[in-house]
């Protein structure tokens, strides 16, 4: 898919006014059980490959995405541009051929949710987030009226598959979902980071100049794409 296709797609998508999702590696439909991982992915770093790779050894997940949120609840939107994000997503499949690569328009997680079981009816989604998005998602601060009438209905058919992440321990996780109510601790599955990925962050790989160099965090095709299109202050075309 051309640069221009995914900026074209991209801004038709954060302009529609329906919530909407779209595929860029693939024109096929989802199917099956898939993990998907909702995230910034500025940029994709190894540590989003490795969730996914967890992600897959849940019992009854079959399948894999990246799911790149063009709307934030926390965050704006800085750094490469989302076709950028998209295109590093793309690069990244080099070597993980399964994972399917998605944008949506919407910020929530239950939100995500509703509209790729509207655009995919025959798959099924499971979502992986890190400790810091499992406690967002549990902030009433983002939620309309009553909290419970969004999550009752979003786990009553979706699995949450949750991890530590940086001094976050899989035993603080752990915890924190047992003082849930039992019938969304149900619903959560939770897998342990190991040391080398937990503390890989992008917003650390983007400040700290060694975006796009090789033996960093980054998947090598995706510190390629940062060195081939000049991103987060790399001169285009600079050495490994």
């Amino acid at each position: 898919m051309s640069n221009e296709a995914i900026e074209e797609a991209l801004e038709r998508l954060s302009k529609a006014t329906a919530p909407s999702v779209a595929r860029f590696d693939s024109s096929e439909l989802l199917q099956g059980r898939v993990a998907v991982l909702p995230s910034a992915f500025n940029p994709p770093t190894l540590a989003h490959l490795h969730l996914l790779e967890l992600a897959r050894g849940v019992p009854g997940v079959e399948e894999e995405a990246a799911l790149l949120t063009t709307r934030n609840v926390a965050k704006e939107i800085e750094g490469a541009s989302l076709g950028h994000r998209i295109g590093m997503l793309l690069a990244a499949r080099g070597t993980r051929p399964s994972l399917a690569v998605l944008a949506a328009n919407q910020a929530r997680i239950v939100d995500q949710a509703a509209v790729l079981r509207r655009t995919y009816p025959a798959a099924a989604f499971d979502f992986v987030v890190g400790y810091d998005t499992l406690v967002r998602l549990f902030d009433e601060r983002y939620y309309e009226g009553e909290m419970d009438r969004e999550l009752k209905p979003f786990f009553a058919q979706h699995r949450v598959i949750a991890t530590n992440r940086g001094a976050v321990s899989e035993r603080e996780v752990a915890a924190y979902v047992a003082e849930l109510s039992p019938s969304y601790a149900a619903a959560i599955v939770v897998r342990p980071v190991d040391d080398r990925h937990r503390h890989v962050s992008s917003s650390d790989i983007r400040g700290s100049g060694h975006a796009g160099r090789q033996g960093t965090d980054l998947p090598p095709a995706v510190a390629a794409y940062i060195r081939a299109n000049g991103l987060y202050g790399v001169a285009a075309g600079d050495a490994p």
